[in-house]
């Protein structure tokens, strides 16, 4: 066991060392949002995964496939709403409003908040694709069917004032709430990840918003926060600095893992 603590330590250790490193040679390198997030999630993804390689496949699946529905109607709501803007480096957008950069972020982020939760604190073996997941696919299906439906027919009704503020209470807070009511003894596990997660997801939020890799041009938000002279919204703090490891886990345990 001392052993086991000890090898945990030291990777702790070197993940925080990651991390100052994708700092510094961010702001170094002036490098773009790409580059960046190679840097801060590509280092600590690929340790993790060389230390849980039989993992890789089900996390990577799992990020690919839920990320795809969540991307496509949470930015696209979320630029129609001026909730936040992201430059891009590729000459089209997806449906003309989402970066390809978007995607790519959002895999690293759901694979590594995974990988980190399955590594550090989930210790049962498990399936690759577990039965849940064909009803994740079933729910996805219907949104994006919804969701296309409307962006061809009726694009006006996909505008809806302060989405920020909207998507994270319907689509992390409250799943989140609902799931750990339901499955209690995963609140220690779950936000075990948070210390972790929070100081990585505002430390590349400060130098995200440094680099001009992303801003908040909109005026939809329940309050701002100032921090080293950056400004970004109370619901980024809340749903993505704070809530997201949280909320990606209870979807996870729920869909693809054995909810214990």
């Amino acid at each position: 066991m001392s052993h086991k603590k000890n090898t945990y330590r030291n990777d702790i250790l070197l993940l925080v060392g990651f991390l100052l490193l994708a700092v510094g040679v961010s702001l170094w390198g002036q490098t773009t949002f790409l580059v960046s997030i190679f840097l801060f999630f590509g280092f600590p993804a690929a340790w993790l995964s060389y230390r849980k390689p039989e993992r890789i496949k089900k996390l990577l699946l799992f990020s690919v496939f839920f990320t795809i529905p969540f991307v496509f109607l949470i930015d696209h709501l979320a630029v129609l709403d001026q909730s936040w803007h992201v430059p891009t480096i590729f000459p089209f957008r997806l449906l003309g409003t989402i970066p390809i950069e978007d995607y790519i972020w959002s895999v690293f982020c759901v694979y590594l908040v995974t990988m980190f939760y399955e590594y550090f604190l989930d210790k049962y073996r498990d399936k690759l694709l577990y039965q849940y997941m064909k009803y994740f696919f079933i729910l996805s299906g219907l949104v994006l069917i919804i969701f296309f439906t409307l962006f061809f027919a009726k694009p006006d009704a996909l505008y809806i004032q302060y989405t920020y503020l909207f998507v994270g209470i319907f689509f992390a807070l409250l799943p989140t709430f609902v799931f750990l009511f339901h499955y209690p003894k995963l609140l220690f596990k779950f936000f075990a990840t948070v210390p972790y997660f929070f100081v990585l997801f505002l430390a590349m939020e400060l130098v995200a918003l440094h680099l001009g890799h992303w801003n908040f041009p909109g005026e939809h938000f329940v309050g701002w926060i100032n921090l080293l002279g950056q400004n970004f919204p109370f619901e980024e703090l809340l749903f993505w600095i704070f809530l997201f490891p949280v909320s990606i886990l209870s979807y996870y345990e729920y869909f693809n893992d054995d909810r214990r």
